[in-house]
């Protein structure tokens, strides 16, 4: 705890008028590297510009940002999705794109979705994926510390399943140097949104400009041009499923 103080203190002191913004590492929204350019910050950016407040951002783990988020330290935070579990930790400020967390495959694999008995189901740990791994009955949860293990793990045979974001299983697929259509998308487990959240102290007369930013980005189709030009797929561009005869 004494280290989650030091760490808020070095952290959220930024220039006179800055606002401090985290990015929860969560490729392709948000990727690890320096300098963070991804789909999240991108948006945070084009917000801040449009309402020419100076921003500082801190890229972080996703986990560190929820638990910096919901200790009292004034900060926006991109790209949590909003979940039931996460609902009370933070102020949900306005949605980014929708995200789809399923079941994948290997292409051409006969595995059954709906009988998952026995199968070994690959996530990332501590994930949205690792929780709903935890409803799903008699399969056995292999943990992971990034995605692009899982995409290695489901190449090899190692993993009959992945449970992951659309998005970020296309990414690390990539990542991993493994082909695109090598991906067969499965049963849908959640649909989320997400956000440009803030840490539950944040004052809502300071957010709302970021609110009505977020919501002229939507409206003049800024957002859908950002996320075509980071390859985020949004669940209404994707194909309708085949019909089953």
């Amino acid at each position: 705890m004494r280290l989650l103080c030091v760490l808020c203190a070095l952290l959220f002191c930024p220039p006179s008028g800055a606002v401090t913004a985290l990015g929860g590492v969560a490729p392709p929204y948000v990727l690890p590297q320096p300098p963070a350019q991804d789909f999240a910050i991108a948006v945070l950016q084009e917000a801040s510009k449009r309402l020419g407040e100076p921003l500082q951002i801190s890229i972080q783990p996703l986990v560190r940002t929820l638990t910096i988020g919901s200790t009292q330290a004034r900060v926006l935070i991109v790209p949590p999705c909003r979940t039931p579990q996460r609902e009370p930790l933070l102020q949900w400020v306005a949605p980014l794109v929708s995200e789809d967390f399923l079941l994948i495959n290997r292409q051409g694999s006969t595995i059954s979705q709906t009988k998952l008995d026995g199968l070994h189901v690959g996530v990332v740990r501590n994930s949205v994926g690792h929780e709903l791994s935890k409803r799903l009955q008699g399969v056995v949860i292999e943990i992971a510390d990034d995605e692009i293990n899982n995409a290695r793990k489901l190449a090899a045979g190692h993993i009959d399943v992945w449970l992951a974001a659309w998005n970020s299983a296309r990414y690390a697929q990539r990542q991993a140097g493994l082909p695109l259509p090598m991906l067969q998308r499965g049963q849908v487990l959640l649909r989320c949104t997400t956000y440009l959240a803030a840490s539950r102290d944040f004052p809502a007369a300071s957010l709302a400009p970021w609110q009505r930013a977020l919501e002229e980005i939507r409206s003049d189709g800024t957002m859908l041009q950002l996320a075509k030009r980071y390859d985020i797929i949004t669940p209404t561009q994707l194909p309708p499923p085949a019909l089953k005869h």
